[in-house]
């Protein structure tokens, strides 16, 4: 899905080559470990094609080479963008699943998007609420096992925390753009 997304994304400012897209995409990766293959680029082109979510724009033949295909993005692919960010925000797993979205704010309401993360934020919240009413002396567990699980509790109350400061700082960016519009 966050190939799709930023593929659409990328349409949505302007016709391109898949290749153009694979190279804007492993600059945006150089910082992480992910890898994209050109076969993962042209898969999603064609799937996003067949849904007609994009159209061929032009195609240019030349001798001894492969066609070269220019694609754009249809109305139906802007619907699907903007529907695809809110869900991906809907649908929220851990901070790295919303990156694909970041560079695309500027496709959706961000008042909206506001909303969803401060839902987010209230979920995770939860979370830690949990976790506090668990307290380690609660833990029914003994020597190495009862360590192991105190370790486990810790990682994750730091890391819903860390989240949650990290959404903050995001829902201070999209909300300024509100502020903006």
């Amino acid at each position: 899905m966050s190939i799709q997304i930023f593929i659409l994304g990328a349409l949505s400012e302007g016709n391109y080559y898949p290749y153009d897209i694979k190279k804007r995409i492993g600059k945006h990766l150089d910082q992480t470990d992910a890898k994209i293959t050109e076969g993962t680029i042209y898969y999603n082109f064609e799937v996003l094609l067949k849904k007609g979510l994009i159209d061929k724009v032009e195609t240019i033949q030349s001798e001894n080479r492969p066609d070269k295909t220019t694609y754009g993005i249809t109305e139906k692919g802007r619907i699907f963008l903007e529907e695809s960010i809110y869900k991906v925000f809907q649908k929220f797993t851990n901070v790295e699943s919303l990156y694909a979205t970041l560079v695309h704010l500027d496709k959706v309401d961000n008042q909206k998007l506001a909303y969803l993360i401060m839902d987010i934020i209230e979920k995770l919240d939860k979370k830690l609420e949990y976790i506090d009413l668990h307290r380690p002396d609660e833990i029914d567990a003994q020597g190495d096992l009862k360590d192991a699980l105190l370790l486990m509790r810790d990682h994750a109350y730091h890391s819903i925390q860390n989240d949650m400061l990290w959404l903050s700082k995001l829902l201070d960016h999209v909300q300024s753009r509100v502020l903006k519009s």
